[in-house]
């Protein structure tokens, strides 16, 4: 352990970059004081947290508990507005004068029940009213309904909730869904029923087991709605359970897992209105129930503690995201202070360092170099690596005009012997009287080194090249008695292009001499094709002739691939032709093709050059290869 922060402090103190030191100790200067008053806040902080959720969510839960009790007051008022009606209790008796001696007023009284229930809906909470009588009151006053809207209904056509209503004393009661027949649960969600009364008149018989009932009938949705309560608290949930077990209503995002039934809630909660901490399926939660008025229903409110938890995270990371801004713009500053040292420092270092691994310097550009001592060793620096550009430069320049050298050189040393030896023949055509031939090889011999010496270049076109090799074979038949016969087949599309002066000749020499010439009967044929090769040009240059050992091919290939400063040590050694060991002649067309393959690596690189093929008395084929693109 010991060792491990020896060598951070190590790596802290030597290797890490300048910008790096500075803004590491900025850093370490301000996160870590912050992060120890944090960690003492933060208890605190949650504490205040938990009070002030849970104190929202009651403020909530009583709000939604007033407003459910409203929409309540006015469901039992409505009920009870119908239930007060004279003519809903006179239906009651049996027999009633007012049907009897004024029908037409009994209509009036008829009209106005069913223009009362029908103000009494309000579309939203209130969806229908109906009142039912039992089967053998509802045979009398059926005939009271209206087509298409009945009023009056049999008990028959009632849900279950009327098998609830034997024992009960209470002047309302209220039924959720499982107990509504499936009419009814389409006319609302929740039906609030009020038992009807009957007003004696006279005389009256005893009702026996006769009854009547209004029912109202309520919209579940609007009681969803007012559970669902502020979105400020978007997680709470909360819900409506009555003293029989029952849920008659939840906000949204209730899950059956905060489900308590009403014998739990003054169990697990205690006291009413009172929040207190309750282990839920789905986790912890902040809960309390409240009585609703005119019901048998408890609204419960939960808020889960991942609420809370979410919230002292949200307030701590609301603090980190603010401390980071200040840290932020503290390395700001940090940095803005440290750049006129740092940057240029560093520059100059990276800029160093780039110099010395691509062996090319650059000077620094772009920004200031200041008077202070970083920008002395910046300009210093910039000195330096622009006289070093120039010694660079200089020092290639030197280099390119050496190998143009070398290669003239070479290119200069291309068989003056082939001169010599025309002039012979040239003079012994003359004594002999034979003027014409004599003329002919003056004038080939002039057009032969037209082409060699034109401009003075170092290259030439395929087609001159040709050309050139055309009068060479020439002179040499006249020479040797038509020794050789001459075929050239090379594409048009080739002729073009610009490869260095003398590289077929040489070749074609060496062919005649060290192949052709060297059979018995002194005669032969040398073939040269050329073809395109992706990016390459590849000429093959074959004879008839003697041919070579296997020994004697496979040293000259492996000259032929020897790199550029080998393969310029391999042509100096030909040079180097033992007194009387071969013909001059022979001798000069050996360094010819040593010069040739030289000058190709000198001029495209060592991929480029020659190579040979050859077997004894099969003749030889010399391949050249060299980069195409280079056109006339």
């Amino acid at each position: 352990m010991k060792n491990f922060f020896k060598g951070l402090l190590y790596k802290y103190t030597y290797n890490l970059r300048l910008k790096g030191k500075l803004l590491i100790s900025h850093g370490v200067l301000l996160l870590l004081p912050t992060a120890v008053v944090t960690g003492f806040f933060y208890a605190r902080l949650y504490t205040i947290i938990i009070n002030d959720s849970v104190s929202s969510e009651k403020a909530l839960a009583f709000q939604s508990m007033n407003s459910i009790e409203n929409l309540m007051d006015n469901a039992v008022h409505t009920a009870e507005t119908v239930n007060g009606t004279g003519l809903v209790r006179d239906l009651l008796n049996p027999r009633l004068p007012q049907e009897r001696n004024d029908p037409a007023a009994y209509e009036k009284r008829v009209e106005r029940l069913y223009g009362l229930t029908n103000s009494l809906k309000d579309g939203s909470f209130v969806t229908d009213i109906r009142i039912f009588f039992s089967d053998s009151l509802f045979e009398r006053l059926q005939k009271l309904n209206r087509p298409g809207h009945p009023l009056l209904l049999p008990l028959s056509e009632a849900g279950s909730w009327q098998d609830s209503l034997d024992g009960s004393d209470g002047s309302h009661l209220l039924f959720t869904a499982p107990q509504l027949s499936s009419q009814e649960q389409s006319r609302g969600g929740l039906v609030i029923i009020n038992p009807i009364a009957a007003d004696p008149v006279g005389e009256r018989e005893d009702l026996g087991e006769e009854s009547a009932y209004v029912a109202v009938y309520l919209s579940r949705s609007l009681l969803e709605q007012s559970l669902s309560g502020s979105p400020s608290l978007p997680e709470s949930v909360a819900y409506l359970v009555n003293e029989r077990g029952q849920l008659v209503a939840s906000s949204s995002g209730f899950s059956a897992s905060y489900f308590l039934s009403h014998e739990q809630l003054e169990e697990m909660m205690g006291q009413e209105e009172i929040f207190s901490q309750i282990s839920f399926p789905d986790g912890p939660g902040y809960s309390a129930y409240f009585p609703i008025q005119h019901t048998d229903w408890y609204m419960v409110a939960i808020l889960p503690s991942a609420h809370i938890t979410d919230a002292g995270i949200r307030l701590l990371v609301g603090f980190v995201v603010l401390y980071l801004l200040f840290t932020a713009l503290a390395i700001a500053i940090a940095l803005i202070l440290a750049r006129s040292i740092a940057n240029r420092i560093i520059g100059v270092a990276l800029q160093m360092e780039h110099s010395v691994r691509s062996g090319k310097p650059q000077p620094i550009t772009g920004r200031p170099s200041g008077q202070d001592e970083v920008g002395i060793l910046s300009d210093t620096y910039n000195y330096m690596a622009l006289e070093q550009n120039r010694l660079m430069e200089r020092e290639k320049e030197a280099s390119e005009e050496l190998r143009l050298a070398e290669f003239r050189a070479l290119q200069a040393q291309i068989n003056p012997h082939f001169l010599y030896n025309t002039l012979d023949m040239i003079n012994w055509l003359s004594k002999t009287g034979r003027t014409g031939e004599v003329s002919s090889a003056i004038q080939a011999l002039s057009r032969f080194y037209k082409l060699t010496l034109s401009k003075g270049g170092l290259m030439d076109t395929i087609r001159t090249e040709l050309e050139h090799i055309t009068l060479y074979i020439q002179l040499q038949n006249m020479r040797y008695d038509n020794c050789v016969q001459l075929t050239i087949d090379v594409p048009e599309d080739l002729y073009g292009q610009r490869i260095p002066k003398l590289t077929f000749q040489p070749l074609v020499e060496n062919a005649l001499l060290h192949g052709i010439r060297m059979t018995e009967k002194k005669h032969g044929t040398i073939f040269i094709t050329g073809w395109k090769e992706q990016e390459d040009m590849v000429f093959m240059i074959s004879d008839d002739g003697a041919g070579m050992q296997l020994e004697k091919l496979e040293a000259l290939n492996a000259e032929m691939k020897l790199p550029l400063k080998e393969a310029a040590a391999a042509g100096k050694a030909a040079k180097k032709t033992a007194p009387g060991s071969e013909p001059e002649a022979v001798s000069a067309s050996r360094i010819g093709v040593y010069n040739t393959n030289l000058r190709l690596k000198i001029l495209y690189g060592n991929q480029y050059g020659l190579s040979f093929e050859s077997a004894p008395g099969r003749g030889t084929d010399v391949t050249i290869r060299l980069p195409a693109g280079h056109e006339e």
